[in-house]
């Protein structure tokens, strides 16, 4: 049978769709619920290509372009999701075509759980999953007694838990000021509340707050058979009572009463603290490959290579107080679309 690869269009909106939420190395980020929020949010313009056999559905590249002074095509969360390289290998060739005869620097496929022949990889990004117990009593049991002894010091810190849709401004209000101190922007609430509108029941903002004053925080999807974590954050004035432990075992509890299998604890480093926080879970490191069409660059963008011309950048934002990096979070994001 003959494969066909040609641009998505609205009507294919319901059957893209399903494929997605079908295929195992599936992120929501390539639902067309994500794709429309970051088009619309972003200002850019996408660009997706899907494959057919038969008039069915067998491979999807969801991307977006970036115009400026180094235009170039990046991704949604998970990349392109084929059935076999055979299908990869024909979406890709009009993102070459388009690359060469646009001088782009270069197409970024992020976030994937395969790597694909025949591109630039970057492994330097994972993310962490753990396969949940039947019940909270038999997840709670597989914690070593120091983690268990931290949830409990959480737990008798006075916290009190809000979840939904309405205390968005609370999860905004943590992830500014922790955000703040990494010295990265983070967009307006408005986004975030956006995106629970789009998500719809599959996402809710889990908040820890004490005396009415947000502590921890985190926007959860639930998406086939896994609740992610894509945003937490924790103050960390208060980090010695160990709010972050509760928050985590609020959504391990929350997520095993949906009746999903798995939690992901999102995208981290290899060996960074943030890696090492995860772990102590029992959760295992799921590899995700950025893969690069290179145009006009000469290598794929890395950490390290990029490390040196930002530390002046994160921090002066480091410095700045609370009410401007609010003010400036905004513009400064819309800026780099490409860093979801």
């Amino acid at each position: 049978m003959m494969l066909t690869v040609r641009r998505c269009t609205f009507e294919d909106r319901t059957r893209w769709d399903t494929y997605v939420r079908g295929h195992s190395d599936s992120h929501f980020g390539q639902c067309s619920a994500w794709l429309e929020l970051t088009t619309e949010t972003y200002g850019v313009a996408g660009e997706h290509w899907l494959a057919e056999t038969a008039g069915t559905i067998c491979g999807v590249l969801p991307l977006f372009r970036k115009k400026g002074r180094h235009p170039l095509l990046f991704s949604a969360p998970g990349g392109l999701l084929a059935d076999d390289e055979a299908t990869a290998t024909a979406l890709l060739q009009p993102v070459r075509e388009i690359v060469a005869r646009e001088r782009l620097a270069y197409a970024e496929l992020r976030d994937q759980k395969r790597a694909w022949p025949g591109l630039e990889t970057v492994d330097e990004h994972l993310t962490m999953v753990l396969d949940l117990a039947a019940d909270p009593d038999a997840q709670w049991k597989a914690f070593d007694a120091k983690l268990r002894n931290q949830i409990r010091k959480g737990e008798k810190a006075g916290f009190t838990l809000r979840t939904g849709h309405e205390p968005i401004e609370s999860f905004h209000r943590v992830m500014l000021e922790n955000m703040r101190d990494l010295g990265t922007p983070l967009r307006a609430a408005s986004y975030f509340r956006r995106a629970l509108e789009k998500l719809g029941p599959a996402a809710q903002v889990l908040v820890l707050e004490r005396e009415s004053q947000p502590v921890s925080a985190m926007f959860a999807v639930a998406h086939r058979d896994t609740l992610m974590d894509p945003w937490a954050s924790s103050i960390r004035r208060y980090l010695r009572e160990c709010p972050n432990q509760v928050l985590y075992w609020t959504a391990l509890q929350t997520a095993i009463r949906l009746g999903l299998r798995r939690f992901d604890f999102g995208r981290s480093q290899w060996g960074s603290n943030t890696f090492k926080f995860k772990e102590q879970w029992g959760a295992e490191p799921v590899p995700l490959h950025y893969q690069y069409v290179l145009g006009t660059a000469t290598s794929a963008p890395t950490l390290a290579s990029q490390k040196g011309s930002l530390d002046a950048v994160v921090k002066l934002w480091q410095k700045l107080p609370l009410p401007v990096v609010k003010l400036l979070g905004e513009p400064a994001k819309r800026m780099f679309p490409e860093v979801l």
